[in-house]
């Protein structure tokens, strides 16, 4: 493919979002670093080379700690959006070290393999308990019936905060991930800037009970940590219950969604699943690789010297990696177009990310896809599609609208 080929990728266009494997694959085979002058960002694709750029202490996800917003020519931050603004300032997501390190320890000590662990009972009865029913009626819209109401329970659960607004807490979960993508329509940023508000208002009201009543729950424990000699800011309690709870379930939900539609179009994958050929495990890892719920990641070049290959990438540059490319890469996984329940390296895929920003949560993720499949294959052993999905339109948070099953 010629270079001007290359540079053509564009990740709002229908037909690429109808099935953008196809481009991502061209892309990471024509090159293996390009620069898209539209969106003033470099792209990587390759498997190798996106692990490396995750790990590489020379990238960062934000450049305010060592460069100023015009001494690299980047635009300052909407003040339109200051509610927006104000839920990422303290979010792990948004944060290099020290502060990364010192919130991420705290956070870390919920998520141990033993307080993981103690939850997949639990998320396993709550999977039966959503699913029986709704076998017994034939027919689920598997992301509003099952997926959604699932994953916020259980994140919920760890966090302590309460299910009765777990509606608003997914409403606002979606408008506010609109804005990770690209060119975000103005209405999309005015309803995510609302969302935020009204998130921040609700975790504020929540951190106030827990000081008033202190439970054994996380909420609490942030509230009541003591890190340096100090306790954390309000605002850095927020931002982290928001992207705890925001993640927490968007990669299960959009996990589930995207891998239940590859197993309806695949149903010998599925029979596989269903007799026990194949782990519940497996067959997840294969979900998130085939098909991942986050298909870019982003970070920001903090030093001179830095290079993909032979090109070299300035300081103050952006670079945009690729997830769902280099979880295709041919130079990893064979026949990587393939959905493979029983792919023995499925597990070396990129869907939670790496380095220090590795996501926190995927050993629970894992844990609730783990009991989703089990729960699925007892209580939806043979499935249809009622008709053929629609995505949701947006491409780094890669999800479906709903899908609509009916049990056979």
């Amino acid at each position: 493919m010629a270079l001007d080929e290359v540079l053509t990728f564009d990740p709002a266009d229908p037909g690429f979002l109808a099935d953008p494997y196809p481009a991502l694959s061209r892309l990471r085979e024509s090159a293996r670093v390009f620069y898209d002058v539209e969106r003033g960002r470099w792209f990587t694709s390759r498997h190798e080379d996106v692990r490396a750029c995750l790990r590489d202490k020379r990238l960062g996800r934000n450049f305010r700690h060592v460069m100023t917003p015009e001494e690299i020519g980047v635009p300052p931050l909407d003040p339109r959006w200051q509610a927006f603004w104000d839920t990422e300032r303290w979010s792990l997501l948004w944060l290099e070290p020290p502060d990364h390190t010192r919130i991420r320890k705290l956070v870390a000590a919920a998520f141990t393999p033993r307080s993981v662990e103690a939850l997949r009972e639990p998320a396993g009865e709550l999977a039966r308990e959503l699913l029986e029913p709704l076998a017994e009626a034939g027919e689920m819209e598997l992301l509003y019936d099952f997926a959604q109401p699932y994953s916020i329970a259980v994140i919920c659960r760890m966090l302590g905060v309460p299910l009765d607004r777990g509606r608003d807490l997914l409403d606002w979960s979606h408008r506010m991930v609109k804005m990770y993508e690209f060119d975000v329509p103005l209405q999309a940023a005015t309803a995510a800037n609302e969302a935020a508000a009204e998130f921040r208002d609700y975790i504020q009201g929540l951190i106030g009970e827990r000081r008033a009543q202190p439970r054994a729950d996380m909420v609490t424990a942030l509230v009541e940590a003591r890190v340096e000699g100090g306790r954390l800011s309000d605002d850095e309690i927020v931002s982290t219950v928001i992207v705890l709870l925001n993640a927490g379930h968007e990669a299960t939900v959009n996990t589930l969604g995207n891998g239940m539609l590859a197993f309806a179009h695949r149903p010998d994958q599925w029979r596989r699943v269903v007799r026990g050929q194949v782990s519940a495990a497996a067959a997840a890892e294969e979900m998130i690789r085939f098909d991942p719920p986050l298909q870019l990641f982003e970070r920001w070049v903090l030093t001179d010297g830095f290079a993909i290959g032979e090109v070299q990438i300035p300081r103050g540059e952006k670079i945009a990696m690729l997830f769902g490319a280099a979880n295709r890469d041919p130079r990893v996984f064979e026949r990587p177009d393939e959905f493979d329940v029983g792919r023995e390296n499925a597990a070396q895929h990129i869907g939670f990310g790496g380095g220090i920003h590795v996501c926190i949560g995927a050993p629970l993720a894992r844990t609730e896809l783990e009991a989703s499949i089990d729960a699925l294959r007892q209580w939806w052993p043979g499935f249809r599609l009622v008709e053929e999905p629609r995505r949701t339109g947006a491409f780094v948070i890669w999800g479906l609208d709903g899908i609509r099953l009916a049990r056979v």
